[in-house]
């Protein structure tokens, strides 16, 4: 049975995976800040089926991008609750004599 000590450690280290989760989740709204994403963003200096490809990509790695922060959300949540486990379990185990 793991002590006491190794229980806080552990949710200590999932408390600080949490946070690196959230951070990134934070962090990935503003990756393509600045390119654009809609016809007429590029139409002043790029036209055609290129520019059609480009909008269809882009449009689709914000997708996918939305996907991940929400990803990484539910992961930082996940990770909580366990460390919150964790300490309800510390809080069970008897100190040692």
């Amino acid at each position: 049975m793991p002590t006491k000590d190794q229980l806080l450690r552990e949710a200590a280290d999932k408390e600080a995976l949490a946070v690196t989760f959230l951070r990134y989740a934070r962090a990935l709204p503003d990756t393509f800040e600045g390119i654009p994403s809609r016809p007429a963003d590029c139409e002043p200096f790029w036209r055609g089926p290129a520019a059609q490809r480009f909008l269809t990509q882009i449009l689709r790695l914000r997708r996918e991008l939305d996907d991940l922060e929400d990803d990484c959300l539910a992961t930082a949540e996940s990770l909580r609750r366990r460390a919150r486990r964790l300490r309800e379990q510390a809080d069970q185990v008897p100190d040692p004599a």
